[in-house]
């Protein structure tokens, strides 16, 4: 036993001289063939040979039989070594055939082929139980469920692969890279633009207004779709009920999903492929499913695809507003102060991610009495508040209605069964917004004016992409300013205005809030935001 366990020590030994000082190397017979393809790489030998103070492997020479050689380097016997030598050396050898297999795949964005690149990331392998598990990583974010499927289906063409484990993921998002990326990928080539309706507090009303918008553009002659990003509580399949269920076998094409439709409207959902069982997922295994699942369905031409986010600010929100290239937002919200503050995080994460909003929408804002009066159970809200603070071109209001929710519970959109209505009439009006505000931007009529502040004259100046600049000196600005801080203020003291800001206040700071407002930091330690509108109004000296 001792003298073959030496030799399989001295092979391993061996292999790895020659994977790390020879560029390349004839062809080795069997598993070990797979060092011809990639031994130069450095990439290749980091997930080759990995490093670690402690190692557990299960025997699989028919020597040794079936138990555990658990070993710390050096520290014991001849014999453990070596047989953890062994050990190594089958591992090693089924790896060099796991990289040999993906050496035939390509990144298509950077041109060749995953092992050379070094985007197999942690591979391990177990011949034993047949497993092997590995990250992936690509510069082609949109098209990730197509080259996981290459992989998976080149790694079980092994003889002793049973299971494949692959989780995909994408290198930072480069600008140049988003347009080409989307248009690579096939299900969204046809999909000229791209909602998030969203907002960072759970229960307030985002799928209702999600489904009741798709179909009310659906209703204005567009070709519209729905996708339902919730992974861990999807709602579409229970809103909407489709024309046909949903069939694998029928609706999976090869790497392409079919979707299911209600009227011409195009839907997706991880609750219409899994209607039964929950998925329980880690947070970064949630990401690359999500991907795949849009980049991958069938939407053939859209004029608009509909994203009912899920709460929060998460890798999901971050992902797709990164690399799915969002045209713009709809925020979703109810008048507690409660959801206002979380709505707030929200609205500062598409300006982070520079998606613009284009609209509002105050759910359970109002309630119609049998008497005649509109009432107002929690409030006026802050919808208005969030106008003016962030610039948000578009507005609505919807009532506490019993039969909203109803028709959502019986899977059939509102605006399709009570035309005419009253509702029907908001979500029809917010469908407008939204077309209206895509089509200003991309006709550059949003263009954002220049604001600058010229320490010599002491003035902040605003000159629009069109015509002639203003100038203001900043004391005048930094009393008009209308921030929740300032307004408190002038509650709690009685007045209308908020004291006047010293003689010599000037901007130390400013940045731009998304394209319709900037913030501007004052050297009095206040903080205010305008948005252009009201910098272009402001008529101060």
């Amino acid at each position: 036993r001792r003298p073959t366990a030496n030799a399989a020590l001295v092979l391993l030994c061996t292999l790895q001289t020659i994977t790390a000082f020879v560029p390349s190397c004839a062809p080795l017979p069997g598993a070990l063939s797979g060092l011809r393809h990639a031994a130069s790489e450095a990439a290749f030998r980091t997930c080759l040979i990995p490093t670690r103070s402690v190692q557990t492997y299960q025997a699989a020479s028919p020597l040794q039989g079936n138990r555990d050689v658990r070993y710390r380097g050096g520290s014991l016997g001849l014999s453990a070594q070596a047989d953890a030598a062994q050990l190594d050396a089958a591992v090693f050898a089924a790896k060099s055939e796991v990289l040999a297999a993906l050496s035939g795949i390509q990144d298509p964005f950077r041109g060749d082929s995953l092992v050379k690149l070094g985007a197999v990331k942690d591979l391990t392998v177990d011949p034993e139980s047949g497993t092997v598990t590995a990250d992936v990583i690509i510069g082609a974010p949109d098209l990730q469920g197509g080259i996981k499927a290459e992989c998976e289906a080149a790694l079980n063409a092994l003889l002793w692969v049973k299971t494949v484990e692959l989780t995909m993921a994408a290198l930072p998002p480069q600008d140049e890279l988003r347009e080409a990326s989307r248009a690579m990928a096939q299900g969204l080539k046809g999909v000229k633009n791209v909602v998030a309706c969203a907002s960072c507090k759970g229960g307030v009303g985002k799928s209702t207004t999600s489904v009741n918008l798709a179909f009310s553009l659906k209703a204005k002659g567009y070709k519209v779709g729905i996708f339902d990003v919730d992974v861990y509580g999807p709602s579409l399949p229970t809103m909407v009920h489709p024309e046909r269920p949903f069939n694998p076998e029928q609706d999976i094409v090869g790497n392409a999903i079919m979707p299911p439709e209600r009227g011409g409207v195009k839907m997706m959902s991880v609750g219409f492929i899994n209607p039964q069982d929950s998925f329980v997922l880690r947070g970064a295994k949630v990401s690359p499913l999500v991907q795949q699942l849009v980049s991958t369905t069938e939407w053939g031409d859209l004029d608009y695809l509909i994203i009912d986010m899920p709460p929060g600010t998460s890798d999901i929100h971050l992902t797709l507003g990164q690399e799915l290239t969002m045209d713009g937002a709809v925020i979703v919200t109810t008048p507690q102060r409660l959801s206002y503050v979380d709505v707030v995080k929200g609205i500062e994460m598409f300006d982070t991610m520079k998606v613009p909003i284009l609209g509002l929408v105050q759910n359970m804002a109002y309630f119609n009495c049998s008497c005649g009066k509109k009432h107002l159970p929690f409030g006026p809200g802050h919808g208005q508040k969030l106008i003016e603070l962030y610039g948000i071109p578009a507005s609505v209001s919807l009532p506490i209605q019993s039969d909203i929710s109803e028709h959502g519970d019986s899977g059939s959109p509102y605006v399709t069964s009570r035309k005419g209505s009253e509702v029907d009439g908001t979500y029809a009006e917010l469908a407008s917004a939204v077309v209206q505000q895509l089509s200003k931007l991309a006709e550059g009529q949003h263009d954002i004016p220049l604001v600058e502040y010229e320490p010599k004259a002491s003035v902040v100046k605003v000159t629009p992409s069109k015509g002639e600049g203003r100038s203001f000196s900043p004391k005048s600005l930094r009393d008009a300013c209308r921030c929740a801080g300032c307004q408190a203020t002038e509650k709690a003291a009685g007045t209308m205005r908020t004291p006047p800001a010293p003689a010599d206040v000037i901007p130390v700071d400013m940045s731009p809030k998304g394209r319709y407002a900037i913030n501007i930091d004052w050297s009095d330690g206040h903080s205010s935001i305008f948005t252009y509108a009201q910098l272009e109004a402001h008529e101060g000296a």
